[in-house]
């Protein structure tokens, strides 16, 4: 029986941050991506991954999130996993002593959702392009 029959509708997220030395910063962010402002867990998100790859040049993690394509599509900040994990690497992470030659677009680099399970690909784009909607609730 496919997972779709299931009614699992499922999609993931690679956060990309621009840390990768501070362990504890990258592990603080992953954990924000689990549990809602409340400190209550999101009960449909889980973490899959988290890779973070640190040399002279190259300084990123990749913070890998699973969730229904609903609760990614979420733009509150109380409801959505992505959104929390990526409020907390804004308040974590200072761009001002980052070291390292590969072009950096900020504490959140990029966050592509790619689909899993029961989802289209222009659902996931769709997803993709309501994020960009954070102006309206990070800090500038």
């Amino acid at each position: 029986m496919s997972s779709s029959r299931l009614g699992l509708r499922l999609a993931a997220c690679l956060l990309n941050i621009s840390e990768a030395r501070r362990k504890y910063v990258v592990e603080n962010i992953a954990k924000a991506a689990l549990l809602e402002k409340t400190g209550q867990e999101y009960p449909e998100v889980s973490m899959l991954n988290v890779f973070s790859f640190s040399d002279q040049d190259y300084i990123r993690s990749v913070i890998t999130i699973a969730a229904s394509i609903n609760e990614l599509g979420k733009i509150s900040v109380s409801f959505n996993s992505l959104l929390v994990a990526s409020l907390e690497a804004f308040k974590s992470i200072t761009l001002q002593v980052r070291e390292g030659i590969l072009s950096c677009l900020g504490a959140v680099n990029l966050f592509p959702i790619y689909l899993l399970s029961g989802v289209q690909g222009n659902e996931c784009g769709a997803v993709a392009r309501s994020k960009r909607r954070f102006r309206e609730v990070c800090p500038s």
